[in-house]
């Protein structure tokens, strides 16, 4: 059983309600001062604060192709100006997929401080009112982590207190957001539990606090803090790879005992929590086909054999392509794409083992892995390489390639050699996982990286590292500026 289902549409709903700015209330409608009342208004709160983060904007169509689409690992169809403008870097303040990613972040951040400012007064058990704090705090850095990759400078807002200032934010310097995010993951860590049980699977726990706290100072080159934080979820939690790669990406095997924060999707009759990305990312015929991978990438991919001399089982697992006894929806690939055989489909979290008929409805319910312990191992020999600690740094590369079937990396590389092999292990680890352009941004390679792996000139560093403020946020706050570069 899942934490996050079947949670009626009205404790979603009571986040969009205005003050009644008259004397008198209506007793039919339910406002912040009638709703925050006991417990059982306060997890139903905290309900829809991960409802924001699961049905908006990191895990429907829009979100997927943001995270993923301007990487070198990935090709948006020119099909939707919206879509493809930002991946050529041709876009503009007003595109719709950017202003998106932010007006849905801070939906998620508003959510999470009414939990915060709330339930701190509602009388209940004090263990349990600290973790569901814990909860909407973690979760609030996830939104600002997202604005702060995406767009640089942002405004904090960090209350549901009504004042000119709340009305009107001014930007921060980004800087000072990184600084926030320190600090609600910290608090996070601080308020909830190691772990849950499987029958609250989906939950927040101290290791998913500690895990994104150490990749925010990763992004930042922080290095020693980013490593204490990836040995105490090491030495302290019970994370391991699973044999099957696969497994990370399919309904079976969920909340496995690789995943550290997972987002829990579910399909009944009565509660349709599903993700879109299968839907818009299968091949026509079945899907909207709306990015397909990279040349780049699939030859990134056999650059090496494993010890059997095959394909390293990641690409297996993140591609269907015409290799023998491949099937996609339950058909030979030949005969699937009989008029295109170099065609290359995803078959990460798709529905590429279920007819072709049920696939095209795109009921996708297979939880997306937003942590895995594979993310802590590659951070983790990231972060001591950069502190010449290459020696340090073969132990956790070597288990991704033991996992990977690859033979154990040969003794003596230098910090540069096992950079270049901890960058070629990333890219095929988290193809598809919303990893590669946040890498290509953080480690300065953009210049490199669009010249040659894709054609993609318009690229501007700096610039383009960060989507602008949208346009309809500038006209509606006056406080607001757009961004110096564009």
């Amino acid at each position: 059983m899942k934490y996050l289902i079947c949670i009626i549409i009205a404790t979603v709903i009571i986040f969009t309600s205005c003050d009644d700015f008259l004397e008198l209330e209506d007793p039919t409608k339910i406002t912040n001062t009638t709703f925050w009342k006991n417990v059982d208004d306060a997890e139903k709160g905290l309900v829809a604060v991960y409802s924001a983060l699961k049905q908006t904007f990191l895990f429907n169509m829009q979100g997927i192709k943001n995270l993923n689409c301007r990487g070198d690992d990935v090709i948006a169809r020119l099909q939707n100006p919206n879509i493809f403008n930002p991946d050529l870097f041709i876009n503009t303040p007003s595109n719709s997929f950017a202003r998106k990613m932010w007006e849905e972040a801070y939906v998620l951040i508003y959510r999470a401080n009414q939990v915060i400012d709330n339930v701190a007064e509602i009388e209940m058990n004090e263990t349990r009112k600290d973790e569901i704090i814990g909860e909407a705090t973690f979760l609030r850095g996830i939104a600002y982590f997202v604005l702060v990759t995406n767009f640089g400078d942002v405004p904090i807002v960090l209350s549901t207190v009504q004042s000119e200032e709340n009305l009107y934010p001014l930007l921060s310097s980004k800087e000072n957001v990184w600084k926030q995010i320190y600090t609600d993951f910290s608090e996070a860590k601080s308020k909830l539990k190691e772990n849950v049980a499987q029958s609250e699977a989906g939950r927040a726990t101290k290791f998913a606090a500690s895990a994104f706290l150490g990749k925010a100072y990763l992004y930042n080159k922080e290095w020693s803090k980013a490593i204490a934080e990836f040995e105490y979820i090491q030495s302290q939690g019970d994370f391991d790879l699973v044999a099957d790669v696969n497994d990370n990406f399919t309904n079976s095997n969920e909340n496995n005992v690789e995943s550290i924060f997972e987002i829990q999707f579910n399909y009944f009759e009565t509660s349709k929590q599903i993700t879109n990305r299968a839907k818009h990312f299968a091949p026509p015929g079945v899907g909207y086909y709306v990015a397909t991978p990279s040349p780049w990438i699939f030859e990134e991919f056999q650059k090496e054999k494993t010890i059997d001399g095959d394909f390293d089982p990641r690409m297996y697992a993140t591609f269907i392509w015409n290799y023998e006894g491949a099937t996609i929806y339950q058909q030979p690939f030949a005969e699937f794409f009989s008029s295109s055989l170099d065609y290359i489909a995803w078959k990460k979290y798709q529905l590429w083992d279920l007819p072709k008929s049920e696939a095209s409805l795109g009921r996708s319910d297979r939880n997306e892995r937003m942590m895995r312990f594979s993310h802590v191992l590659l951070m983790y020999a990231e972060a001591l390489n950069e502190l010449n600690r290459t020696e340090d740094a073969y132990t956790p590369v070597n288990r991704i390639r033991e996992r990977a079937n690859l033979p154990q990396l040969n003794a003596g590389l230098d910090q540069q050699e096992m950079r270049q092999e901890i960058r070629h292990q990333r890219a095929l680890e988290f193809c598809f996982e919303g990893e590669r352009w946040y890498d290509i941004v953080r480690w300065e390679i953009g210049n490199h990286v669009f010249a040659e792996n894709l054609d993609r000139p318009n690229y501007v560093k700096g610039k383009h590292d960060y989507f602008p403020v949208p346009q309809s946020e500038l006209d509606a706050n006056p406080n607001l500026i757009q961004n110096s570069n564009w």
